[in-house]
């Protein structure tokens, strides 16, 4: 190791004038002059056109941290910055966004190095997200999904729909509000599927909720945002959401709400509608197109039915009519055949009563002496029938009693009690004598008599011989 020689003088600078001369250095190469600078925004402290705000700004590769410095942004130029964004401002100065701004090199003793921003240049964010969003619609193209979500048909009334969006913005209530308040309170069911409209995850919150509706099988998915610039809107050229709203099963309508560029969900979706509000107006105007079917249809249907009536109505009146004659027709024939009738039986009457009288004679005469000698006969058959049946009676009675006492000796020889005496015994149920083991049941009662005395008994067991019958 080489000391320092003895008298050799070192020269020692102090800290700060190393940082005038950074400072002096850097001014010098770089005149005070503004550079366009392209980072990612870290993180960035609030009060923007109110107060200082600081920046942590980075650019990364792969997933490196390739650089990193402070950015200043004044109150002053954080107005100018405020007037020349609007309505974007929030959307573009926030964690996550790159930018590209206009700002000064400045180096401070105390501070160090730092970039003082004092304008967004948002030609270049507009330009790439118009780059982003022709790459996102040449890639669909060339996969042919622009048409594949146009081909899903449309319920005629879609009354089961999948509102894909933010509850809390003002397109979301408007869709709400336009269907469900509508005057002739049309039966469509609304199912919410909540998702951020913008921001970094948008996106894929946007294609999750997609998913999750077309799982549950509705008749339509709405799609919806209340607006915004072009920067709002970049979560809605996203490719994955693209793809999702073309592969849905279920029909996708659109309503953004931007003024005039199409997003590439649009052009992707079944039917792009410009506002929520149009949306609503699209699904209410296909109840209100049926309603107006439905009516026209009754009305004819009563104009045909009133005209039905009418010629039914005059079909009867003419049937009455033609009745009405043919029954005075056949009441006068009737009348003149009965009047008739009348003279006839008139001129024939006494001659037809009189010869009647005369066969009412002759039958009388007839009948008397025929009963006379029928009832000579029958009395005559009536006393031969009773000698035989007295001595049929007598007969059988006879034989009656030889059988009946015969019965009465094979009684007694084979009767219970002679069986009893032999020292058989009768097995009874219910007072019925049993011959057969054939339908007796484990746990009946039975009772078994014997020539001394009786036994009640329970079946355990029941046995039928196979060669019963």
């Amino acid at each position: 190791m080489n000391s320092a020689h003895p008298n050799t003088e070192t020269k020692v600078y102090s800290l700060s004038q190393v940082a005038r001369s950074i400072r002096k250095a850097l001014e010098r190469a770089t005149a005070n002059k503004s550079w366009l600078v392209k980072a990612e925004i870290l993180s960035i402290s609030e009060g923007i056109g109110k107060k200082t705000v600081y920046l942590d700004l980075v650019e990364e590769a792969e997933g490196r941290q390739n650089a990193k410095m402070r950015g200043i942004i004044w109150a002053g130029a954080g107005q100018n910055i405020l007037a020349e964004l609007g309505d974007e401002a929030a959307q573009i100065l926030k964690p996550g966004s790159e930018v590209v701004f206009s700002a000064r090199i400045q180096f401070h003793e105390r501070y160090g190095l730092a970039l003082h921003i004092d304008r967004i240049d948002l030609r270049f964010m507009l330009g790439e997200l118009e780059r982003r969003k022709q790459i996102t619609t040449a890639r669909l193209k060339e996969m042919g999904a622009m048409e594949w979500n146009r081909k899903m048909a449309v319920p005629t009334l879609p009354q089961r729909i999948a509102l894909v969006g933010s509850a809390g913005t003002s397109g979301f209530r408007d869709f709400c509000t336009k269907v469900t308040e509508h005057p002739d309170r049309f039966r469509v069911r609304i199912e919410a599927h909540q998702s951020s409209v913008q921001g970094v995850s948008a996106a894929e919150e946007l294609a999750a909720g997609i998913r999750q509706a077309e799982a549950t099988q509705p008749d339509l998915i709405v799609l919806v945002r209340g607006g915004g610039g072009k920067l709002d809107l970049d979560a809605y050229n996203d490719f994955e959401l693209c793809l999702a709203i073309a592969r849905s099963s279920v029909p996708v309508w659109t309503g953004i709400g931007h003024e005039s560029d199409l997003v590439v969900a649009d052009l992707v979706a079944h039917t792009a509608w410009k506002t929520p509000t149009e949306v609503a107006v699209g699904v209410v105007q296909r109840f209100e197109d049926a309603s107006l079917e439905v009516d026209a249809l009754h009305a004819q249907l009563e104009h045909l039915a009133q005209a039905w009536f009418l010629d039914r109505h005059r079909e009867f009146e003419g049937h009455w009519e033609r009745i009405g004659s043919a029954s005075r027709h056949a009441l006068n024939r009737q009348r003149l055949e009965l009047q008739n009738l009348s003279r006839l039986l008139q001129i024939q009457a006494p001659a037809m009563v009189e010869r009647h009288r005369h066969t009412l004679r002759e039958m009388q005469s007839t009948v008397a002496r025929a009963g006379a000698h029928s009832l000579e006969n029958a009395a005559r058959e009536i006393r031969h029938c009773q000698q035989r049946l007295r001595g049929a009676s007598s007969r059988h009675l006879a034989e009656q009693k030889l059988a009946l006492a015969h019965f009465k000796r094979t009684l007694d020889a084979i009767g219970p009690e002679k069986t009893l005496q032999r020292g058989f015994m009768l097995l009874e149920r219910n007072g019925e004598v049993l011959s057969r083991v054939a339908g007796v049941k484990e746990g009946e009662q039975l009772r078994i008599q014997a020539r001394d005395g009786e036994l009640d008994v329970t079946v355990d067991r029941a046995t039928s011989s196979p060669t019963s019958s």
